[in-house]
């Protein structure tokens, strides 16, 4: 009986510092546990040290005792055949994807381990994750939340024996984190989540452990109580069941973009804009699943994709903030991003970037990449701010974030509203929820304004069993 069991008397990183110590978690057949806490607590690492990652690829080490479906990982024996054994789905795609298409990514994984009817498995995997119909196409054409069913489809081709998942629903749309859900639920080995919203989960995982750096905070089991939800909360775990719409703070104090009788996309429509209109004063928000227009929308409005038929009219400038951060950098430094974007833009956003962070200015000598995922938000959002923009365009801007962070980011958005419109592309109910003040869905290939009550319901009513 497959079965994953970790007693860590302590984890460090190369660099020598501790970063795990005393943290002790099983799963056995059928059994999950979802392992939460705010950025910075210990969770990725958790991943990277269970699986012998820290070990033998990154030049740490590890005490104490792990049993990942009967071998260990921590010796370079067993560390060969955790690829065979477990199935990995890390928590940023980008990292992760190697091959072009997504065929090659998923054939990638199953000839490598030398299975013969590996086409067949493949195509069938590419099906159930809604990627049939793009498996040959080039991976930097997907979306973010395409470029995660793909990591899934490709991390469990396999039938593997245990399931440890990064984040499984970063970027993804409710109606495949609904998906994702009855994939976490039918997989009978060990598994091991790893979430920010473990409000999606709680139906399914029979634990919750909560990490603070590096240690167990708290460990909760099945049934979970309101007081359990409470103080999951309170440790800065999302585990909210219901969410209720707030009433719009924001009002239109002046017109910024409006876009009329367009057709958007690139050799043929993927999405029909009849009027929509974003104002300095409020917080846009449009939702919609994966791959039905939200990004081109954004790129139309931030000028980088001309309308195929109709008018996109924006006032000022526009600056698009990608789904990948990452995207964002140009220099090997954070003192330097920041530096020009002072210089060409006109405002200082290093002010910004500190309080974000909460780092002074002790990150800016590092290269942006080596930023956490939040912190590579931030700078990218600071950058953003440092060009004065009259219409902010964010995509997915809340993917990654904890409770604390998720709040400054709300914050943050609200005081920009007030000098430039905003318009955020998100598949985060919450967002929706407790920030936007007007909202659009795009549906089959149509944007409509719809209520927050509506745009609500249709997002929670779509991940729910």
């Amino acid at each position: 009986m497959a079965e994953i069991e970790a007693k860590i008397g302590e984890a460090r990183y190369s660099t020598g510092y501790k970063t795990l110590e005393d943290v002790a978690i099983t799963a056995s057949e059928g059994h999950r546990v979802l392992v939460a806490g705010p950025s910075g607590s210990g969770k990725t690492t958790l991943l990277l040290a269970v699986t012998g990652v820290m070990v033998n690829l990154l030049g740490g080490s590890v005490k104490g005792f792990i049993n990942l479906a009967g071998v260990n990982p921590l010796e370079a024996r067993g560390f060969r055949e955790v690829p065979r054994l477990v199935g990995v789905i890390l928590q940023d795609p980008e990292r992760q994807i190697a091959m072009p298409t997504p065929l090659d990514e998923v054939l990638f994984t199953l000839e490598n381990l030398g299975f013969k009817d590996a086409e067949e498995r493949a195509w069938r995997s590419l099906e159930a994750f809604g990627l049939a119909g793009k498996a040959l196409w080039w991976v930097e054409t997907l979306s973010g939340g395409e470029k995660r069913r793909l990591t899934l489809a490709a991390g469990t081709v396999h039938d593997p024996e245990a399931l440890l998942l990064d984040e499984p629903t970063a970027n993804l749309d409710p109606w495949i984190v609904g998906e994702t859900i009855k994939f976490v639920r039918g997989f009978s080995g060990p598994e091991i989540i790893v979430e920010h919203k473990a409000r999606y989960f709680l139906d399914v995982v029979d634990e919750v452990v909560v990490l603070s750096g590096g240690h167990v905070a708290a460990r909760f089991k099945r049934p979970f109580t309101e007081n359990d939800i409470n103080r999951m909360e309170e440790l800065g775990v999302d585990a909210r069941i219901e969410l209720k719409a707030s009433e719009p703070r924001g009002e239109c104090l002046s017109t910024v973009a409006k876009i009329a009788g367009a057709r958007l996309g690139y050799d043929a429509p993927v999405l029909s804009v009849d009027d929509f209109t974003a104002c300095r004063g409020e917080i846009v928000a449009v939702v919609g699943p994966n791959g039905s227009g939200k990004t081109t929308l954004l790129r139309a409005l931030a000028g980088q994709r001309k309308p195929l038929n109709g008018v996109v009219n924006v006032q000022g400038r526009a600056f698009y903030v990608p789904q990948n951060p990452d995207y964002s950098f140009l220099f090997p430094s954070v003192e330097r991003e920041l530096e020009e974007a002072r210089r060409l833009g006109g405002r200082d956003p290093r002010p910004l970037f500190r309080a974000l962070a909460g780092s002074g200015g002790s990150l800016e000598s590092m290269p942006p990449f080596k930023l956490s995922h939040g912190q590579r938000r931030w700078l990218s959002i600071a950058v953003a701010y440092a060009y004065r923009p009259s219409l902010l365009l964010l995509d997915e801007p809340t993917t990654g974030l904890d409770i604390s962070l998720y709040s400054r980011l709300v914050a943050l958005l609200r005081s920009l509203s007030r000098e430039a419109a905003v318009v955020v592309a998100t598949h985060d109910a919450r967002l929706v929820a407790e920030a936007a003040d007007r909202v659009y869905a795009a549906l089959e290939g149509d944007l409509v304004e719809v209520g927050k009550v509506e745009a609500l319901k249709l997002l929670e009513s779509a991940w729910r069993p």
